[in-house]
């Protein structure tokens, strides 16, 4: 009976596919692990924000928050692309690449190490224990639990989601989560929580990566290009990365650790809502290294346009859900609210999400760069001004006006490199 319901179940999807052109029986097979593991994640991560808004106060979840930033941007000097590296190594059939992107990982995490124990240093002679301390921690952790993260983009490019899944979504979220529930109840202070954090993190992840590199045979084939590739990518990224917490640390110095408590609180829900999306983009990645470019080129407009239907329905309910949602789970963030549903529309600009996927899968490096770069250097001016003319509002203005930006240069670059390869198909 099972098999009877699967067989009409895949038929059903092979003739949806004439109107959506698209693989439903992949994407499907896919979406279920994704969705089951974004509903848990989603979970998880619901369960521990209620219990830092509970026992956690706004200053210290703010300079929690803010260690986290910094360590974040520090991670931008290290290999944070060889992750999207070893994803289409992997689609292409090269399993060694899992081993040496964990020892490239290290070897390139230098950087990380010096930028800790000079900013440590000098929030310790400064007298700010609190940060000094909790760079510290965080800071020699960090590249463990990177080279350690790696098994996730490994699994992706082999398309077991299934695995991934458990891990990525159940495992190494509900460990951390956890542990940080004990940790605010009994000591809701910074460096608790913060050592706890990265701790219970690289628990969790170093046994990820243990059970997925134990599965593999010591004959695994290796990449002669993964890590040159991985390079330019971390190169693309540490604009993004220092760009992409500069929010933070902005919102800290000039409003303070509340604001800034006040504003993680107001974008978490909808940045969660954007996980799946995340899952999405790592398969469609693995689905287009392996396609021809013509046969892409003819489905992504159709792939974008069933986002933006998505997103309507999607921004529409949490507008109208927000309100309820805030005042049953954070009673003491309702302040957030109405930056929360304001924030909302920046989903909209999830719709080129598959423009950004084939980018990365046809490793348009140029374009990359291009795009990560320009985004950027926006992104630090329009936030810089945001914060400090308009405080809390103006950055979350600003990160609307980034992530529509970001789309349109994405879809931009993406045509461009379309006419490329076909008016050099053509003159061939």
């Amino acid at each position: 009976m099972i098999s009877g319901i699967k067989s009409q179940l895949t038929s059903l999807l092979r003739w949806s596919e004439k109107y959506t052109k698209m693989d439903m029986v992949y994407l499907a097979r896919g979406s279920f692990w994704s969705i089951a593991g974004q509903v848990s994640a989603s979970l998880i991560a619901l369960t521990l924000s209620v219990a830092m808004a509970r026992y956690v106060p706004k200053d210290v979840y703010g300079q929690y928050k803010y260690v986290l930033a910094i360590i974040s941007v520090l991670s931008a000097f290290s290999l944070s692309g060889i992750g999207t590296a070893v994803l289409q190594s992997v689609a292409r059939g090269f399993d060694g690449a899992l081993a040496d992107s964990f020892k490239a990982n290290l070897r390139w995490s230098f950087v990380i190490f010096i930028g800790t124990f000079a900013l440590g240093g000098y929030y310790l002679i400064a007298g700010n224990f609190v940060l000094g301390l909790g760079i510290l921690i965080g800071g020699t952790m960090t590249p463990f639990l990177g080279s350690f993260n790696l098994y996730s983009p490994f699994l992706s490019g082999k398309k077991e989601f299934a695995r991934q899944t458990w891990y990525a979504d159940f495992v190494t979220n509900i460990i951390p989560a956890v542990a940080l529930i004990i940790t605010a109840y009994v000591a809701p202070r910074p460096l608790p929580l913060i050592a706890v954090y990265f701790s219970a993190n690289l628990a969790a992840t170093a046994f990820a990566y243990w059970r997925t590199a134990s599965r593999l045979h010591r004959a695994a084939e290796h990449d002669p290009h993964m890590l040159s590739y991985g390079k330019h990518l971390s190169l693309i990224g540490i604009l993004g990365g220092i760009a992409g917490n500069i929010d933070q640390l902005l919102l800290f110095h000039f409003a303070g650790a509340t604001d800034l408590a006040i504003y993680n609180f107001a974008t978490g829900i909808p940045d969660q809502m954007k996980g799946p999306l995340k899952s999405l983009d790592a398969m469609t990645q693995a689905r287009f290294a392996n396609r021809n470019d013509a046969d892409i080129h003819s489905s992504i407009r159709n792939k974008m346009f069933w986002l933006f239907i998505t997103s309507i329905i999607v921004v529409a309910s949490y507008i109208l859900l927000a309100p309820y949602l805030y005042t049953f789970l954070f009673p003491a963030y309702a302040v957030a609210i109405p930056y929360s549903q304001i924030y909302a529309v920046s989903l909209f600009a999830m719709i080129a999400s598959p423009a950004v996927s084939y980018l990365s899968a046809k490793k348009k490096v140029r374009e990359q760069y291009i795009g990560s770069i320009s985004i950027s250097i926006f992104q630090v001016i329009v936030m810089s001004l945001g914060v400090i003319y308009w405080g809390l509002l103006g950055l979350i203005i600003a990160r609307i006006i980034i992530r529509f930006s970001r789309s349109y240069l994405s879809y931009t670059l993406y045509r461009m490199s379309a006419q490329a390869e076909s008016l050099s198909g053509s003159k061939n």
